[in-house]
């Protein structure tokens, strides 16, 4: 169960709390827990700047403002009670209907009175504050359909006032209607055009045809574009077909030769971005589709920002992808000609499919765009962009692992930086690193979803183990690398032993990994040959089932241990050499938990790091006979979610503990003598963490971390 928005908000003000020990980016954030929904950018009060105007979700009778402060951020809030009408649908619509230079909003709702369908304009002030609603009663057809771009503001008459297109359906029946703006807020009686049975979705304003008359171009639910083209007095043409894709559509030039060009998107069988460019007949012959199957289960409507975000002259588009509706930034470069290079690709800071929307601008006034999104806070997130097409945000990619799997580090192919691999099923999502911290997703299968890595024929080649189940029989299987990120199939072991969880280590000294592996009664030691082949288990009882089996050498005799959380305690076996264990060396401890061996206070002795789902951060030393020192607990709010990462994280010299939690990274930093600060520092990872790795991603010899989140992508936080 996900925690309410005010868990959320106290995480986050967590994070600024313990900002001045992070060492990891964490995105500026703005007015968290405001709840903007459906937000647009607009210069509202006139001083040249990016603004935010949007509706707060908590209290959808309020308009809020957030005021662009210039430095790529925005300030406080100012919120105007919607009045003129009952009941206002979102979105609303935004334009200048009294001709004062001063950005009005425009709302569909309920009169007071009669409860007819109606249409308020609150005329803006020009600070951000806006007059009370003057109301036009609507009669037949009514109301827009509810969505995201059912409305646009345009003079579609030819009067220079401005007007409003919108969409509406009526017992299966859709009408195109334009309400004549009088120029004054208010609007004459709707001309309506029959559209039939079709369901159009969303409308994208603008001279298609370059008559200088507004057109229309409308997107069906069908995943088709039809193109409407304006008779200058608020009536169309009949519709035409222009080509393939779904909603929302925006209107741009994106090619440089004078003619509109459209963007639309669509998330049947996977996310895609279409570029239309047209001929200026209202025709567009020639497209593009940009396919992010890879990058997302869903695309999320009315979220494409079209902007020059590399400084080339020509425009790029960002839009938001969603794994299970936690978003990620897509970026496309434009190569000059509206064909498109696919960018970076980011965290977008939200959860829960509360995103509602991102766009670009210069918000610090650098001349380069910046990137502003809204977030799982309820607030606005910033990415500042660097002028080249890329922003100071962290990297995202997917083919995360599968809930339940951990994600692995090593050097799959003879490139000298660390690659990811996260295993989702029978496929092994391997994550080649490209040396920035970003990584190219690659899926390869041989049957194994690995729970360990190692060399397991001796011939320099990462290779991988895991538990699964051939013709009914359950074994391990092992896939030898090839060493350019692929795997051979290597064989099964231990056949017929249901086996979970795998770890490697040399448990006889013999030079040669070995395998242990959990199993219904305790666990399992397959001793290797050297040539990737395994001979059958070895098996200790460990009074639990399909123990969470960590291994080291707990007695400091140089023969690997096994230590298993169990009722009693956690339950170290001394490894005698061969393969074989002593009887176990109970201490008190958690019973259930994830276990990281480490040595915490540098005294040569093995200490534990305990984690579990709803546990506190658990700190055990080692005494450096198999025993341990009472547990000392510290606070995790939401519990953790991951097995503990230890490294120096801010390069002080002593150890620190990163845990994964509710859509965040804690950070505990150590002091050298096995404790820790109470207070973590904190850092956003857009979903809930499922597994945690750590080395160095991008080469500058400092310690990063690799989050893969539930909703299956992994996020790359750089050391800064």
């Amino acid at each position: 169960m996900r925690p309410p928005v005010l868990a959320i908000l106290a995480a986050a003000f967590l994070s600024l709390a313990t900002g001045a020990q992070a060492q990891f980016l964490n995105l500026p954030q703005y007015d968290n827990g405001v709840g903007l929904y459906s937000f647009v950018q607009a210069d509202v009060n006139g001083r040249g700047k990016a603004d935010i105007i949007g509706i707060d979700a908590f209290s959808p009778s309020e308009i809020i403002f957030l005021p662009s402060n210039g430095t790529g951020g925005f300030g406080a809030s100012i919120p105007t009670k919607i009045t003129g009408v009952d009941s206002p649908q979102s979105p609303f619509v935004l334009g200048d209907f009294d001709g004062d230079g001063h950005l009005d909003v425009a709302f569909f709702g309920k009169d007071h009175v009669t409860g007819q369908n109606a249409i308020a304009v609150m005329l803006g002030n020009g600070d951000g504050t806006f007059q009370t609603g003057k109301e036009t009663i609507l009669g037949s057809p009514g109301a827009p359909q509810f969505g995201t771009c059912f409305a646009n503001a345009g003079d579609y008459n030819g009067d220079s006032k401005l007007d409003i297109a919108y969409l509406n359906g009526n017992s299966g029946v859709i009408s195109l209607n334009v309400l004549p703006g009088k120029g004054d807020g208010t609007f004459s009686a709707p001309i309506t055009t029959s559209l039939g049975t079709t369901f159009y979705v969303c409308l994208a304003t603008g001279d298609f045809n370059n008559d200088k008359k507004f057109d229309l171009a409308i997107a069906t639910n069908g995943g088709q574009i039809a193109m409407m083209l304006g008779k200058g007095n608020g009536t169309f043409q009949s519709p035409f077909g222009v080509g393939k894709a779904s909603n929302p559509i925006v209107a741009a030039e994106l090619n440089g030769d004078g003619n509109l060009d459209l963007v639309a998107v669509q998330s049947n069988n996977g996310p895609s971005v279409t570029v239309l460019l047209g001929d200026g007949t209202g025709h567009f012959p020639t497209r593009h589709t940009y396919s992010y199957a890879d990058q997302g289960t869903e695309l999320i409507g009315a979220s494409v920002a079209v902007q020059d975000l590399n400084g080339d002259g020509h425009p790029d588009l960002a839009f938001l992808t969603s794994f299970n509706h936690a978003p990620v930034v897509n970026i496309l470069l434009n190569n000059g000609d509206g064909s498109f290079t696919s960018g970076r690709t980011y965290n977008g800071d939200g959860m829960s499919g509360s995103i509602p929307g991102l766009f670009a601008a210069d918000l610090n006034g650098d001349q380069k765009a910046d990137l502003a999104i809204g977030n799982g806070a309820g607030g606005i997130s910033v990415l500042l962009g660097n002028g080249n097409g890329t922003f100071k945000g962290n990297f995202a990619v997917g083919g995360g692992p599968a809930p339940g799997f951990g994600i692995g580090t090593g050097k799959f192919t003879s490139s000298p930086v660390v690659d990811l691999v996260a295993p989702s099923g029978a496929i092994n999502q391997l994550l080649l690193s490209n040396g920035d911290g970003t990584f190219t997703a690659e899926k390869t299968s041989c049957g194994v979803a690995p729970t360990t890595i190692g060399d397991f024929n001796k011939d320099g080649k990462l290779d991988l183990a895991g538990p699964i189940t051939v013709g009914g029989v359950a074994v391990i299987g092992v896939c030898l690398g090839n060493g350019d990120g692929t795997f051979t199939a290597g064989g099964n072991f231990d056949q017929g032993i249901t086996h979970r969880l795998v770890v490697t280590g040399d448990f006889n000294n013999d030079g040669k990994l070995d395998l242990v592996a959990s199993d219904q009664g305790g666990f399992s030691i397959l001793l290797g040959n050297g040539d990737g082949t395994f001979q059958n288990g070895i098996p200790t009882a460990a009074n639990a089932s399909f123990p969470a089996i960590t291994i080291g050498d707990f007695n400091n005799d140089g023969i690997l241990d096994v230590i298993v959380p169990t009722t009693s305690g956690l339950a170290v076996f001394l490894g005698k050499g061969d393969g074989t264990f002593e009887a176990p060396l109970v201490s008190t401890g958690p019973s259930v938990g994830k276990i990281t061996v480490t040595d915490l206070n540098k005294d040569g002795k093995k200490d534990l790091v305990i984690t579990g789902e709803g546990l506190p951060l658990t700190v055990m030393l080692g005494k450096g006979n198999g025993t341990f020192q009472a547990p000392v607990k510290y606070s995790v709010p939401g519990g953790t979610s991951t097995r503990a990462i230890v490294a120096d994280f801010n390069l002080d010299g002593k150890l620190d503990v990163a845990v994964g939690t509710f859509a965040m990274v804690d950070v505990f930093f150590g002091d050298g003598t096995g404790k820790f600060s109470t207070t973590p520092a904190t850092f956003q990872a857009g979903d809930t963490v499922n597994a945690l790795a750590t080395s160095d991603f991008n080469g500058d010899k400092k310690p990063d971390l690799a989050v893969a989140t539930h909703a299956g992508y992994v996020v790359t936080l750089l050391h800064q």
